[in-house]
């Protein structure tokens, strides 16, 4: 199957429109609308969503919103759309948001991201993502590596937000 992409993508509109013409994709966008598309191998899907069913729990648990590997967030300045591989908000945060702003891709960076790292990426990458998010307002972001399980954790967890993170590197 041939993607064509005709940059930049600057309307949310078109985002979806190409996330729902490639299925399968994961799709973010950079500040100057450049579309990065890339699938979630078979063996970092299970990871991923293990930590969004942890995340999930934790929601059950004490409020807010757990989101899984397909959720985008607009995340800083410009038109950036970025999906964590696993994310959560307090029900403080999402209250904080204007009715307007919970439309859409949200303009905001989560409470909690936690990113693996794929045979795609490095693991410096991945904490790299995860920093990006901290810089935006994340609390509390989360870099796994399968491979060498080693483990970068950035801000300050959540009360009562327990990671099995094994159980990630498992799955």
């Amino acid at each position: 199957m041939a993607i064509l992409i005709q940059p930049p993508i600057s309307s949310d509109d078109d985002l979806v429109r190409i996330g729902n013409d490639n299925p399968g994709y994961r799709v973010e966008r950079e500040e100057d609308g450049t579309i990065t598309m890339s699938p979630t191998h078979t063996t970092t899907g299970p990871k991923s969503l293990e930590a969004a069913a942890q995340l999930w729990l934790y929601a059950k648990q004490v409020g807010g919103k757990a989101y899984d590997s397909s959720t985008g967030f607009g995340v800083g300045p410009g038109k950036r759309v970025r999906s964590p591989d696993a994310s959560w908000n307090s029900q403080e945060t999402i209250d904080a948001l204007a009715e307007t702003a919970k439309v859409g891709f949200w303009s905001m960076s989560p409470d909690v991201c936690i990113e693996i790292k794929s045979d795609t990426v490095t693991f410096s990458e991945t904490v790299a993502r995860i920093e990006m998010y901290i810089e935006r307002g994340t609390k509390y972001g989360v870099a796994i590596d399968p491979d060498t399980r080693q483990v970068e954790r950035r801000g300050t967890p959540p009360p009562d937000l327990v990671l099995d993170i094994d159980a990630i590197i498992d799955a």
